[in-house]
């Protein structure tokens, strides 16, 4: 009992010498809150007044003098020889695309190849 006594004994004192500068020393929290502004005034919405256009006159202008234009030949139009292709150009397949096709084959022939073993296996 006496050895908790001496332990209160020195407890209550730090604590309270620690607390005690904390709570009446430390400023106020101000946290991460946006600053309290004031509301923005009303908005006030003026009509102008109604504003006549100028009157715009136009002078006449006289049309320009009529030009015919130069007679125009017909172009040239020259005929390819005719080759030995269809006259397709002539297209590569994408690598992609040739390895699609050949896991496609190697399928369908490991496919064949399982049928014919699971047909022999049932003879």
């Amino acid at each position: 009992m006496a050895a908790r006594r001496s332990q209160w004994k020195l407890i209550l004192p730090t604590a309270t010498l620690t607390v005690f500068p904390f709570t009446v020393f430390a400023p106020s929290a101000q946290a991460f809150f946006p600053p309290v502004s004031p509301p923005p005034p009303p908005v006030t919405v003026v009509i102008p007044p109604p504003v006549t256009p100028p009157v715009v006159v136009v002078p006449p202008v006289s049309p320009p003098p009529f030009v015919s234009p130069p007679p125009v030949t017909p172009p040239v139009v020259v005929v390819p020889p005719p080759c030995d292709t269809c006259g397709c150009p002539q297209t590569i397949p994408e690598p992609s695309s040739l390895v699609a096709g050949i896991a496609g084959l190697a399928t369908a022939a490991g496919w064949a190849v399982r049928r014919r073993r699971k047909g022999q296996n049932i003879e």
